[in-house]
């Protein structure tokens, strides 16, 4: 009996240092070092010199608690109503895509972090009158933004980003790329585990 406990304790004992000598990878060596996110997304940015929201959602997989590489969407709470020449108009946009990210300092109660959204969506118009389709680009979003974050408890962070959405791709009757491009304001909800 003691020597089989000696045995299995000298072979626990390779165990361990196979396990403590595994080769160095750049995102982590263990597999705790990988969690994900889900978040809830809000956006703010002039559309056609109006301040519009848009809500939606996104996931990730984060590595070592820093970089994280997902997918998201987004589309246009309510929609953009205006007139032209008499007639009333209402135009819908949305876009998803990828969602990629990289945290500062992550284990720091306060820390910053950098994030670009790039995606494809489309803007689509009707009349309101008759209520059928009258233009609709495909096109092309990219948005880099810098983010402050606050981690609330290990499973939620709450962060707020400013950046710069370019859309690339519209061409049309009403609108062209300078009406979706501008300045945005985000606000992020991230419910995961956090290592």
């Amino acid at each position: 009996m003691k020597r089989t406990l000696f045995i299995l304790l000298i072979a626990g004992s390779f165990i361990v240092q196979a396990q403590d000598s595994k080769p160095k990878t750049l995102i982590g060596n263990d597999p705790e070092d990988i969690s994900g996110f889900g978040a809830v997304l809000f956006s703010f940015m002039p559309i056609d010199g109006s301040l519009s929201t848009l809500t939606g959602g996104g996931g990730a997989v984060l590595f070592d608690n820093t970089f994280f590489i997902g997918g998201y969407g987004l589309g246009l709470t309510g929609n953009h109503e205006f007139d032209q020449d008499g007639e009333d108009y209402t135009t819908s946009f949305g876009h998803g895509g990828f969602w990629l990210g990289y945290n500062i300092k992550p284990d720091n109660l306060l820390h910053m972090g950098v994030e670009t959204k790039l995606g494809w969506g489309s803007i689509t118009t009707k009349s309101l009158s008759t209520n059928e389709q009258v233009d609709s680009d495909e096109v092309f979003v990219f948005n880099p933004e810098v983010f402050g974050e606050a981690n609330i408890a290990y499973w939620f962070k709450v962060n707020a980003s400013i950046g710069y959405q370019k859309t690339i791709g519209v061409d049309n009757t009403f609108f062209d790329s300078t009406d979706f491009d501008g300045p945005t304001f985000g606000i992020s909800l991230l419910f995961g585990w956090f290592n």
